[in-house]
């Protein structure tokens, strides 16, 4: 006769020796690149540490772009506020990233560019007040800082047919 619970206790300790040596299999195969990774991002982190913030945005967005933004900044004072253009053509999202970028300054959103209609008209319903117009655009392309009046002129030559 055969005794079950020596066949039933056989079969067990085969099953806990195929499982721990897949388990080590994997370990095996797993751990080399893992490690590798981990070692290649603590060199990336490294290699920025100690990076100022003005430094990070310059690694982040392009150094155009972040120039034209600390322009901008000291330009318009930080209580000041400035009128808003998308210069983009869709939804991009250039104005909110903008109006980020130049936080506490007030915006005061005037429309997208290729929507505005001709320059009389456009001075009749701006906002009165800010002196200062920034026209976004699309990353990584940098914003335009220009006055009001400038900007009016620039409008009207362009529905005039000229530059």
């Amino acid at each position: 006769m055969i005794d079950s619970s020596a066949v039933l206790s056989f079969a067990g300790s085969v099953l806990r020796a195929v499982a721990l040596a897949v388990l080590a299999l994997y370990f095996a195969l797993a751990i080399p690149p893992t490690l590798f990774r981990c070692v290649r991002w603590t060199r990336q982190a490294l290699a920025v540490a100690g990076e100022d913030p003005l430094a990070e945005r310059r690694r982040f967005l392009t150094p155009p772009y972040v120039d034209r933004i600390e322009t901008i900044r000291r330009t318009i004072p930080r209580n000041g506020e400035y009128l808003l253009v998308d210069g983009g053509t869709e939804l991009e999202g250039g104005a909110y990233w903008v109006r980020f970028e130049l936080a506490p300054r007030r915006a005061r959103y005037v429309g997208r560019l290729s929507e505005l209609p001709a320059a009389g008209i456009v001075r009749q319903r701006m906002p009165r007040g800010p002196r200062w117009l920034v026209i976004s655009f699309r990353d990584p392309v940098p914003p335009i800082l220009l006055e009001r009046e400038d900007f009016l002129r620039r409008l009207q030559a362009l529905s005039d047919g000229g530059i």
